[in-house]
């Protein structure tokens, strides 16, 4: 696997977020001597002790972004790097009891400054590198994936509406980074989001909200096997370029596309009785 060019963006003139760059660039490259488990050492002895809420630990997200978002998507070290993650997240530099009343009161949440930044992140493809777009949703598949944040399908639903749910007529080049950004989610995350759709637990209103479709989409607003075969149908047809809407997409994501509509048919072979 080739090596990693990894930079940040000018100089950052902040010292753990230069130490957490060079920490981090060393241990994503496939050749690197650097264990799991000494790297997230090295990372914790920079962050302050049992404040998961301080800069530092919100500038470590920030470095973990920008570095996500320049490994390509089907690159080992996008597992990696989630892997350093889910181990680093069992310290209490990077997770707290919550004290708030309320339905979390007293549940244990990590990362709620890198949720906040991943948050802040989603936005849509750059013009001038739309690859960063990509790599980013399967980062952030790859974390939920490993339980970094609570179960939850809203943010792999909002990825399937943008590709398939949303009019994407005159946007050329952008449909195909939209579709290959939602089958990121599938490739990595479908067998937890399958389970959603068998069972989506308890529903609120808000959830229905967020889960609204997009207008090619006539069903609820519903995690149901009805939509999850619309999308299905969204990526086959990108794969095959059976409609004329769907003609003109590039070869990767033709095949990304081929892949993730295989694996949801498997999912749902395998998966249901």
């Amino acid at each position: 696997m080739s090596s990693l060019d990894l930079k940040m963006d000018g100089p950052t003139g902040h010292t753990l977020t230069d130490k957490t760059f060079r920490l981090l660039r060393d241990f994503l490259q496939p050749d690197t001597a650097l264990t799991l488990e000494s790297t997230a050492q090295s990372i914790l002895d920079l962050l302050p002790e049992k404040d998961p809420q301080s800069t530092e630990v919100w500038s470590f997200g920030e470095t973990c972004i920008e570095l996500a978002e320049q490994i390509p998507y089907h690159h080992p070290s996008q597992l990696k790097l989630a892997a350093l993650l889910e181990s680093l997240g069992q310290s209490t530099k990077l997770g707290q009891t919550d004290t708030s009343k309320g339905t979390n009161m007293g549940q244990y949440v990590r990362y709620q400054r890198l949720g906040e930044s991943l948050r802040d992140s989603l936005t849509g493809p750059d013009a001038e590198n739309p690859s960063k777009y990509i790599n980013f949703h399967a980062f952030a598949a790859n974390l939920h994936e490993r339980r970094i944040f609570p179960t939850n399908p809203t943010w792999a639903i909002w990825a399937q509406r943008e590709a398939h749910e949303t009019r994407r007529e005159g946007q050329g080049s952008f449909h195909d980074v939209y579709v290959s950004a939602a089958a990121q989610w599938i490739l990595l995350y479908g067998q937890s989001f399958f389970k959603q759709v068998l069972f989506p637990g308890d529903v609120s209103s808000d959830d229905l909200r967020l889960w609204n479709p997009g207008p090619l989409y006539d069903g609820k607003a519903y995690l149901s096997l009805q939509r999850w075969h619309f999308w299905r149908d969204g990526f086959n047809a990108v794969a095959s370029d059976e409609k004329e809407e769907e003609k003109g997409f590039g070869q990767e994501c033709k095949m990304v596309a081929a892949k993730a509509a295989e694996m949801m048919d498997s999912l749902e072979k395998n998966m249901t009785f």
